[in-house]
C-alpha cells in the first residue's frame, strides 16, 4: 500500500466533510442567497455528496433563480424566525431535559466547548454559540484542522481533532439534532428543507457511529490551536 496515496486520500475525505458542513451551516444561518443556490445546483456538489455517501436531490430546485430564492426565503422564515409558531435552531430549546430557554446551561456548554477547542467567533457574527449554524461550522472547522494536520503528517493535531470533533457529537450534537431536525422535517413549507434536515442528521449520525479507541465523554478540553471560527 502507498502510504503517500493512502494519507492524500484521508486528507482528501476530511476536506471533502469539511465542505459538506461548510454548506449546511451557510444553509441553515440565514435565507439562500444566488449564489448559494447556484452551488446547490452544481453537479460536482452532488458528487462530492455521493462519495460520502450522502443524496442531494437538486429536482427541489428547479425553476427560475429569482422564483426559488424567493420561495426558500418565506420557507426559511416560516420554519426558524417566525412570527407565529416556528422552530428555533437552536440546542437550548430542543435538548432533552432541557427548559427551552436561550443562554442556559446548553448554550454555555456550547460557548465553553468552542472556546477551548481553540476557536473564535467571527467579529460579524451576532446570534448565540448553540445555533445550529455555529455548530456546523465548528463541525466545519475541525473537519478541515483535521485535513491539514493528515496532509501534514501530523498525526498528533490529527487526533486532538478528530476526539474534539467526535465528543461534540456524541456528547451533544446527536441529543438535540434528532428532534430538531424531525420538526423541521415534518413541518417544512418547502421539501428541500426537510432534505436539508434529513441530511444534516444522517451526517451526524455517521458521525455519532463513526469508529475511535480514544472518545472520553465530558473530557475537559484544552485549545488545540486559534483558529477564525
Amino acid at each position: 500500500m502507498d502510504v503517500a496515496v493512502t494519507k492524500a486520500g484521508m486528507a482528501k475525505s476530511a476536506l471533502d466533510r469539511s465542505s459538506v458542513y461548510g454548506l449546511l451551516a451557510a444553509l441553515f444561518r440565514c435565507e439562500i442567497t444566488a449564489k448559494l443556490l447556484r452551488e446547490l445546483r452544481r453537479p460536482a456538489l452532488v458528487e462530492a455528496l455521493t462519495t460520502i455517501g450522502f443524496a442531494l436531490d437538486r429536482d427541489v430546485l428547479e425553476g427560475p433563480e429569482d422564483e426559488v430564492i424567493e420561495t426558500l426565503a418565506v420557507a426559511y422564515t416560516a420554519l426558524f424566525i417566525g412570527p407565529g409558531k416556528h422552530i428555533p435552531p437552536y440546542a437550548s430549546v430542543h435538548m432533552p431535559g432541557s427548559n427551552g430557554e436561550l443562554w442556559g446551561e446548553t448554550t454555555v456548554w456550547a460557548k465553553q466547548f468552542i472556546e477551548a477547542g481553540g476557536f473564535d467567533y467571527a467579529t460579524e457574527f451576532h446570534d448565540l454559540p448553540d445555533h445550529l449554524a455555529v455548530e456546523l461550522e465548528l463541525m466545519r472547522n475541525l473537519w478541515a484542522r483535521e485535513a491539514e494536520a493528515t496532509e501534514n503528517g501530523d498525526t498528533a493535531a490529527a487526533t486532538a481533532a478528530s476526539n474534539l470533533r467526535i465528543t461534540f457529537v456524541r456528547d451533544h450534537l446527536v441529543h438535540w439534532l434528532p428532534p430538531f431536525c424531525d420538526k423541521v422535517t415534518a413541518n417544512s413549507p418547502h421539501p428541500f428543507y426537510a432534505m436539508i434536515a434529513s441530511l444534516t442528521l444522517a451526517i451526524v449520525r455517521w458521525e455519532h457511529t463513526y469508529p475511535t479507541e480514544s472518545y472520553t465523554p465530558n473530557t475537559e478540553l484544552t485549545p488545540v490551536g486559534r483558529d477564525r471560527h
